[in-house]
C-alpha cells in the first residue's frame, strides 16, 4: 500500500518544530514530520538530557517549561485539549467564539438554552463556560449560573466561569460575580478579543 500525505496546516508545522527543538528545513514531507515528531517525544518521556539539565534546578523555569509544552501540544493537535462551553441563544455568536477557541487549542462546545448547558456540564467537565446572562432571559441565566455553580462545588471541579451580556447595568455584575461568575464581560467593542486573551491566560 502506497503511503498516504496528510495535509498539515502552516500554523501546526511551525508548532511542532518549535517543540522538537530543531530547524524545519526547506522541503517538508512525511519523512520530516516523522522526525521531529519522534523527537518530541523523545523530550515527552524525559529521555532527552539537553532539556532535562536546561530545567534543572530552576523551578520556575520548570513550571514555564510545562505549561508551554502543554499549550504547544494543544495547539499542535497532539495532546490532550482543554474544554469550554459557549451558551448563548445567538448563533452568530457561538460560531464566531467557536472558531476562535479552536484557534488556541481548544476543543468547544456550545448550547442556545439553559437546559442543553445544564445537561453538559452535569456530564462532561469544562475548563470554562462562557454564558451569556439573557438565555434567553435573566431570570434563565441566573438559574443556570446558579446550578452551574452548585456543580462546581459539589464535584470541586476548577470550572471558570465567564458572564457576557449587552446589558450595562453594574448591579449585573455584582450579581453575577457574588453567585460565583469569575470574570464579567460586557458585549462592547472588542469584546470577544478580551474574552479569549483572559481564557487563553488563565
Amino acid at each position: 500500500m502506497s503511503e498516504q500525505s496528510v495535509f498539515i496546516e502552516q500554523e501546526t508545522i511551525d508548532l511542532i518544530y518549535k517543540m522538537a527543538g530543531i530547524n524545519k528545513p526547506e522541503t517538508i514531507d512525511n519523512e520530516a514530520i516523522k522526525l521531529a515528531l519522534e523527537e518530541i517525544q523523545t523530550k515527552l518521556i524525559g529521555t532527552s538530557s539537553d532539556s532535562l539539565s536546561q530545567f534543572e534546578n530552576n523551578e520556575v523555569q520548570e513550571e514555564y517549561h510545562d505549561e508551554q509544552w502543554q499549550k504547544d501540544l494543544r495547539m499542535a493537535g497532539l495532546g490532550e485539549k482543554r474544554k469550554i462551553l459557549v451558551v448563548d441563544d445567538i448563533g452568530v455568536v457561538t460560531y464566531q467564539l467557536k472558531i476562535l477557541f479552536q484557534k488556541i487549542g481548544f476543543e468547544v462546545d456550545t448550547a442556545k438554552d439553559i437546559y442543553s448547558a445544564a445537561q453538559l456540564i452535569k456530564k462532561i467537565v469544562y475548563d470554562f463556560i462562557v454564558m451569556d446572562l439573557f438565555v434567553s432571559t435573566e431570570r434563565e441565566g441566573f438559574l443556570l449560573l446558579d446550578e452551574t455553580k452548585k456543580i462546581i462545588m459539589a464535584n470541586n471541579l476548577k470550572t471558570k466561569i465567564i458572564v457576557v451580556t449587552a446589558s450595562t447595568k453594574g448591579e449585573h455584575k455584582v450579581k453575577c460575580l457574588n453567585r460565583g461568575a469569575n470574570k464579567f464581560l460586557e458585549k462592547d467593542t472588542g469584546w470577544q478579543e478580551e474574552l479569549v486573551k483572559y481564557v487563553d491566560s488563565n
